[in-house]
């Protein structure tokens, strides 16, 4: 009798260290993934298209999603720097199509509005588009430098190169 509860008792301590491993594994991967976007592929239109010149400025942007999503965010800025005020509000409800009404712009080399859609797998997915308009326009990309400081995810922490 003696046997079974010390064999029993070691199991039960072989089952909780086991289950807690496992907790805090997940934990782990959890907190060294918390940063990576766009995990899934969501297949979606804009209205503008990315890059795309217009004659004028457009009244609206459109997004158009493959699924059901619910926008969460939706932002205009011009020459990335500027940003516009969409008013943009959040709607709990998904929907696959979302059409926001824009404010009169002001001319400007390039405008990108950057979107973020949750998916019904509560997935959070980030996008962008470019545009441009007006009689000198060009295609937005062509005037994105691609080594602009502004466009930096992560702050550089080293020492400057010099005499110390």
């Amino acid at each position: 009798m003696r046997d079974q509860v010390k064999r029993f008792t070691r199991v039960r301590f072989l089952f909780l260290a086991f289950m807690m491993l496992l907790v805090f594994q997940q934990s782990a991967y959890a907190q060294h993934f918390h940063g990576r976007r766009n995990t899934v592929e969501l297949s979606h239109e804009t209205v503008p298209r990315h890059d795309e010149v217009l004659v004028d400025a457009p009244e609206n942007l459109i997004l158009r999603f493959g699924e059901y999503v619910r926008l969460v965010k939706l932002t205009l800025k011009a020459e990335d720097v500027d940003t516009v005020d969409v008013h943009f509000s959040y709607r709990p409800q998904a929907n696959r199509v979302f059409i926001q009404q824009i404010p009169e712009l002001a001319p400007a080399t390039y405008y990108t509005a950057e979107w973020a859609a949750i998916n019904a797998d509560n997935i959070m997915v980030y996008g962008f588009f470019c545009f441009s308009f007006g009689p000198d326009a060009v295609v937005p990309t062509t005037v994105i430098p691609v080594d602009d400081s502004r466009h930096i995810m992560v702050p550089d922490y080293r020492l400057p190169q010099g005499d110390l």
